[in-house]
């Protein structure tokens, strides 16, 4: 009778889990989706190669943090935006610099309205630029990355990015703490909607190039 009683017990259970699972409740079997909380913060890297570059970006961007963001990006470094963003009722400028990239992230990372920002980025096409032989300081790459920018607003508002992206690397004139070659970024550009943002008519989610997205929060 008790083993009974108890399958009795455990087919209710699942029953009331689904029919909960159908009108929307929470469904304590569910993995939990996109909350911060449970995910272990990635780690900063030294930019010993353009990819940790990219990682830095990444973990700058989940971490909200500015000076690790600037860090990568050369002193005389230059954002290029695309034709379609220059054009129509709300223009961008054709390009942008360093300065500027620093008052959109302290606005970007500084504002109370957001919650938490994930990014991924996931190569495309890398090509390799050998300079002078005799000079190997002189070397640049160059990484096409497609890109999934998400920032979640407080209340539930989305602001998502997914506009391919062209980073240009040169070797940095700082070293290491041990003397190693480090690279930067000096010049990127957004290689526009055409080429995979999709639009969307959900109220709750606007879709937008990454350069604009960065824009919208400039101080």
């Amino acid at each position: 009778m008790t083993v009974s009683l108890s399958k009795r017990l455990a087919v209710s259970l699942l029953l009331a889990v689904f029919a909960c699972s159908l009108a929307g409740c929470w469904n304590p079997f569910a993995p939990a989706k996109g909350d911060p909380d449970d995910i272990e913060p990635a780690e900063f890297r030294e930019r010993t190669s353009p990819r940790n570059v990219l990682h830095n970006i990444e973990t700058a961007y989940e971490q909200k943090n500015v000076s690790k963001y600037m860090d990568c990006l050369s002193d005389d470094f230059i954002f290029y935006t695309s034709e379609e963003d220059q054009t129509g009722g709300d223009p961008l400028d054709p390009q942008w610099y360093r300065i500027d990239e620093e008052e959109m992230h302290e606005g970007l990372f500084g504002t109370s309205q957001i919650d938490y920002i994930s990014l991924t980025l996931t190569v495309s096409d890398t090509t390799h630029f050998p300079g002078d032989p005799q000079d190997p300081d002189d070397d640049e790459y160059v990484f096409i990355e497609n890109v999934d920018l998400r920032v979640y607003e407080v209340g539930g508002y989305l602001r998502k990015a997914t506009t391919p992206q062209e980073y240009h690397f040169r070797i940095d004139d700082q070293v290491g703490p041990n003397g190693e070659t480090l690279w930067e970024i000096y010049r990127w550009w957004d290689l526009g909607r055409g080429r995979g943002d999709v639009e969307t008519e959900n109220p709750h989610m606007e879709t937008m190039s990454l350069a604009r997205l960065k824009s919208h929060y400039a101080n």
